[in-house]
């Protein structure tokens, strides 16, 4: 009885198994798992506070120029030469600057000391023109004398002192008077030769406007025989204009 109990378990086994194996459906194969990759560490941002580097050498923007004042006209030079125009006549040297027309005129002179020159200027304008004129008036003396027998030359110059005014008006014409030597001497001998460099101290529309004109004329003057013979002539600096 108990052989056939386990005959009977056995078959029961061995049918379970057989069923499995003609009609029971396997059951399907998983499919194969991909790993994922693994994930990438984020770049860590830049914190809140953290500012952009500021551009430094030729990055540099340029400056603004909404401020500037490129449209503004330049400043004066008061050194800056004055545009001249000469003119020669039949009656002497003309000059005119700024709408000012200078006839000047020079002659020798006798003195105590021996010969000087007489410095004669008529100026006439269309409109109203400043002139500055300190201690010996509006205009600036500088030179040379060539003493006869002598290789190195005499220079000498004026020093300034004072701030007078000269006005020149349309109405009439003014006229400047300077003669050389001044008080203190220097006059020319026999044989010789003195070169007088003459400017104005200052001439404009106004006071405020005034430049000086350096090279403006030369004086030349020559004794013989105790006669002078005085001549005026455009600056050296000038080429014959007329």
């Amino acid at each position: 009885m108990f052989r056939s109990r386990v005959v009977t378990l056995v078959g029961v086994v061995l049918s379970a198994v057989a069923l499995a194996a003609c009609g029971a459906p396997a059951a399907p194969p998983e499919a194969p798992v991909t790993p994922e990759p693994a994930p990438t560490a984020a770049a860590p941002e830049a914190p809140a506070t953290e500012k952009p580097p500021e551009p430094t050498g030729t990055d540099a923007p340029p400056e603004s120029t909404a401020t500037s004042d490129a449209g503004a006209p330049p400043a004066a030079n008061p050194d800056e030469q004055r545009s001249i125009r000469y003119v020669q006549t039949p009656e002497g040297l003309r000059i005119e600057i700024l709408g000012v027309k200078f006839v000047p005129k020079a002659e020798a002179v006798k003195t105590p000391a021996g010969i000087g020159v007489k410095l004669t200027l008529e100026a006439t304008t269309g409109e109203a023109r400043s002139l500055l004129a300190p201690q010996h008036g509006p205009l600036a003396f500088a030179g040379a004398i060539k003493r006869k027998g002598k290789s190195e030359a005499e220079t000498f110059g004026d020093e300034r002192k004072g701030d007078g005014e000269v006005l020149l008006t349309p109405d009439k014409p003014t006229k400047i008077v300077r003669e050389w030597p001044g008080p203190k001497g220097g006059a020319l001998g026999n044989g010789d030769v003195l070169e007088l460099d003459v400017g104005l101290w200052g001439l404009g529309a106004n006071a405020a406007e005034r430049r000086p004109v350096k090279q403006f004329l030369r004086v030349k003057v020559v004794v013989e025989n105790w006669k002078g013979r005085a001549r005026v002539e455009p600056p050296p600096s000038v080429k014959g204009q007329g």
